[in-house]
């Protein structure tokens, strides 16, 4: 352990020296992890027998990263809850994506209602400027405003920064035991009610969660329904674990992409989102983590952004079934959004 002064200014100096690196803080953790080591790069199947930070891409058939440790450097990072502030941003600077959003999502839901499709996950970007200079105090915002998610940076001289707050897991395997979780539905405020609109949505992902482990694993078990709180809004979340003999790279492999980033059935959802979304996701959705040839602890890549220079591009999405309503599922990226915006509007 070093100190906080010490590890940021770390940071600072691996990035003004190009250097390629990933921090990350487990959700609910004080503990801060710098990597600095190897890169490989290639697609899971290439890098099933490395061990390391895994930081991979939606597409299944772009290449990643792997960033295998040589040198690690930790921290304590403790909330100080009044450095906190709750800024809402203006949806004026985001009201430019409204027309070919809602358009999208109508078209989609006229493609769910005719067609085979159940659900597809839409989703677009918001691009800003902002000081890169400021780039470790960005990070230092990320973990203060989200103390129960996956926080992490990453950068890589190809792909730029990347940085997040996910409080999605794609998988852990520990000793043969697999536990992965079906997330989906959202709304605002913890007292709104759920929707018959919103259990159907959680429940096409568990559905096909269990079903994609089902050819991977034995013993199959799904947790009670819980409502869980991601930044500023709220999720439907349920647990499920299974056993398995299978390797790490078999698992992800089954599961990526989940129903809840790409849609169900997955095929004729990424096909969509192929053929209608006007923008390339890249790592959003796609998943990162620590990776070993046994045994795992991965995260989906959601509320995340990416800044090139001092160009920030902020990735949101939302699951649309044939009951959505395009009006609120604009509102509902434009609150998804908050969470990495009020991270660049802190102080």
């Amino acid at each position: 352990m070093i100190s906080k002064f010490k590890f940021f200014s770390e940071l600072n100096f691996l990035l003004k020296n190009g250097e390629s690196f990933v921090v990350f803080k487990k959700p609910s953790h004080n503990k801060i992890v710098c990597q600095q080591g190897d890169i490989f790069k290639g697609k899971i199947s290439e890098l099933s027998d490395k061990r390391g930070f895994l930081f991979m891409p939606f597409d299944t058939s772009e290449d990643g990263f792997l960033i295998s440790p040589k040198t690690t450097i930790e921290t304590e990072f403790h909330l100080d809850i009044s450095k906190i502030q709750n800024v809402d941003i203006s949806v004026k600077e985001l009201n430019s994506k409204k027309k070919s959003y809602v358009k999208y999502i109508n078209n989609t839901i006229s493609e769910i209602r005719n067609s085979r499709l159940e659900k597809v996950v839409c989703s677009s970007s918001f691009n800003f400027k902002i000081n890169s200079k400021l780039m470790i105090e960005y990070f230092k915002s990320l973990l203060q405003l989200n103390h129960d998610a996956f926080c992490y940076l990453f950068y890589h001289s190809e792909i730029g920064i990347w940085l997040g707050a996910t409080p999605e897991k794609l998988i852990s395997l520990n000793n043969h035991l697999v536990t992965t979780f079906a997330l989906a539905a959202t709304k605002k405020k913890v007292d709104q009610s759920w929707t018959d609109k919103e259990f159907t949505e959680h429940k096409i992902v568990e559905d096909q969660i269990a079903s994609d482990l089902n050819h991977e694993c034995t013993n199959i078990e799904i947790g009670a329904l819980q409502t869980i709180k991601a930044g500023n809004i709220f999720h439907l979340k349920s647990v499920i674990k299974a056993k398995t003999n299978n390797f790490s790279s078999q698992l992800i492999k089954a599961l990526h992409p989940t129903p809840a980033i790409a849609g169900m059935p997955k095929n004729k959802a990424i096909e969509h989102i192929n053929k209608t979304e006007n923008y390339k996701r890249s790592f959003y959705t796609g998943y990162l983590g620590q990776y070993e040839k046994k045994s795992c602890d991965i995260y989906v890549n959601i509320r995340c952004a990416k800044i090139v220079g001092d160009n920030l591009t902020v990735f949101v999405g939302g699951g649309i079934t044939k009951d959505s309503n395009a009006i609120d599922e604009w509102h509902e990226i434009l609150n998804k959004s908050q969470t990495m915006l009020t991270v660049f509007h802190q102080g």
